[in-house]
């Protein structure tokens, strides 16, 4: 009983597979691949004769010998699929056998999956392989290495993403702030908002002669983008600038530039969000002053904005908090990094 289920379903793998490779091989005839097409016929029709033979068994030793070759075949192909890199032989040897045959590709791949992440990543850079070699030094937590990895790769690519990687790693990870902001100012020349992180930087290491280069670099930026048609918005951080710069004039009338134009937008968008702005400046304003006229528009944009607040806010607590984050102007100049970390 048993022979004869283990013949039945030999013969139903071998019907279904020859089957299967015969009409493989004759798309592949008709694609005018002659190899593959060669190859899956011969196959197909072995095993359509195995189908026979498990049947009938007129022929048990061609039958042992004709199960034990496609055993040997779907065993190899396993050993294919599951290392296509290695190949079948090559996975057998070590790493220092294929480096002696000179497969240092090959070699770095048995290293990694041994999760010798530093001697896999040398034999990546030797081969060129940047990208292999920091996977490797990033599981191998060598951040240092990944960073500089990054630098390098950042050269070939066009966007920023390995400039951006490298950033976090310095500032975030191994705290070298130098290291941090020369990345970031390399930012700044594609992308002109990274000026105002290379001040935050700078600032943090104490280097006051680049600190001003750098904000005056992030003035240059935001004016011109604040002189677009649709730049208005940007008033509010030329601005700021001009208050970190000292020059307190030029700061009160870029605030009223945005005054002008926050109250167009309430106008035009009937947005009443947008009173909370129009308070904020007025608050600015009277700061750098001491105009009490400025005071009183800002306490009337700030009951507006109360009223709008009751309409759209459900939550007390909130309504307060949204009211004393417009009267921090009062007292100082709020960032927009300072605005997000109070909504986290």
């Amino acid at each position: 009983m048993f022979e004869f289920l283990i013949r039945a379903l030999l013969f139903i793998l071998y019907l279904v597979g020859g089957l299967g490779l015969c009409a493989v091989g004759g798309i592949a005839l008709w694609a005018r691949n002659w190899k593959l097409g060669g190859i899956s016929l011969v196959l197909g029709l072995l095993g359509l004769n195995g189908a026979y033979e498990a049947a009938l068994l007129h022929h048990p030793t061609w039958f042992v010998l004709l199960t034990i070759f496609f055993v040997c075949l779907v065993v190899a192909g396993l050993l294919y699929i599951t290392e296509p890199e290695l190949g079948i032989v090559d996975r057998f040897k070590s790493p220092e056998t294929l480096l002696r045959e000179g497969k240092k590709e090959k070699a770095a791949l048995k290293l990694r999956k041994a999760k010798k992440y530093h001697e896999a990543a040398k034999l990546y850079e030797e081969l060129g392989w940047d990208s292999s070699a920091l996977f490797c030094y990033e599981e191998a937590g060598d951040w240092k290495k990944v960073a500089e990895l990054c630098l390098k790769l950042a050269e070939k690519e066009t966007d920023d993403y390995y400039l951006r990687k490298a950033r976090d790693i310095f500032e975030k990870t191994l705290k070298d702030l130098q290291r941090a902001v020369e990345v970031v100012e390399r930012l700044a020349k594609e992308e002109g908002w990274y000026w105002e992180d290379a001040a935050e930087l700078w600032e943090k290491i104490g280097n006051e002669e680049r600190l001003l280069n750098a904000r005056k670099n992030m003035l240059n930026y935001y004016l011109e983008e604040a002189k677009k048609e649709d730049g208005g918005v940007f008033w509010c951080d030329v601005a700021g600038v001009y208050e970190d710069l000292g020059e307190k004039e030029k700061a009160v009338e870029a605030y009223r530039e945005f005054l002008a134009y926050a109250e167009k937008m309430e106008q035009e968008e009937r947005g009443r969000g947008w009173i909370r702005h129009i308070a904020e400046t007025h608050y600015a304003i009277y700061r750098l002053t001491g105009d009490e006229e400025e005071k009183k528009k800002g306490d009337n944009a700030l009951e507006k904005y109360k009223k709008y607040l009751e309409e759209t806010v459900l939550d007390e607590n909130y309504r307060k908090e949204l009211i004393e984050k417009v009267k921090r102007w009062l007292k100082k100049k709020v960032s927009l990094k300072e605005e997000l970390k109070g909504l986290n």
